[in-house]
């Protein structure tokens, strides 16, 4: 008897998806939508909610959520803090070290990690814009320094001019 048993068990794993596919699908019902998120590191809600409070905060309460954040432990909300655009360039570099951190699915099935994931490629983006900026801004500055010394050079030959004109008229008369 136990052999038996043993053996038809033995076939029911091994064929338990097979066995899976031909039961009809049943209808989701709230308790198992709650646990097909379950792959969630939080609350888009409680991160949307933390996001504006820290947009509309000054400098202090800014350093007071992002310490709340690391002393719990939330490396989720960390990085959406630290992502924000107008964050330094070392704000955002630390933001997607954070991101990175949470090893994120390429392709997640729920929602909250969808949202964690596009906000790293965001964060990514927005570093490399302002990285570009601030090359552009670079490269102006330059070339402002450049147009100055030329404006400089101009002046000084103008000015040598000038002084010869006034020689050579002193010279005519």
């Amino acid at each position: 008897m136990s052999k038996t048993l043993l053996a038809v068990f033995t076939v029911i794993v091994i064929s338990g998806c097979q066995v899976q596919q031909l039961l009809p699908a049943l209808p989701a019902t709230d308790k198992d939508t709650d646990t097909a998120y379950s792959c969630s590191v939080g609350s888009i809600e409680e991160w949307l909610m933390l996001e504006q409070q820290y947009q509309q905060s000054g400098t202090k309460g800014k350093v007071e959520l992002l310490k709340q954040a690391k002393e719990d432990g939330a490396t989720a909300i960390g990085a959406i803090l630290l992502s924000q655009p107008e964050n330094t360039t070392a704000q955002l570099k630390r933001s997607i070290e954070l991101f990175e951190q949470l090893e994120l699915d390429k392709t997640p099935d729920c929602d909250a990690e969808h949202y964690l994931l596009v906000r790293h490629q965001y964060t990514q983006a927005v570093l490399t814009l302002q990285r570009a900026l601030n090359t552009a801004d670079l490269e102006r500055k330059k070339l402002s320094a450049e147009r100055d010394t030329l404006k400089q050079q101009i002046d000084a030959l103008t000015r040598i001019e000038n002084d010869l004109s006034r020689q050579k008229d002193g010279e005519e008369k």
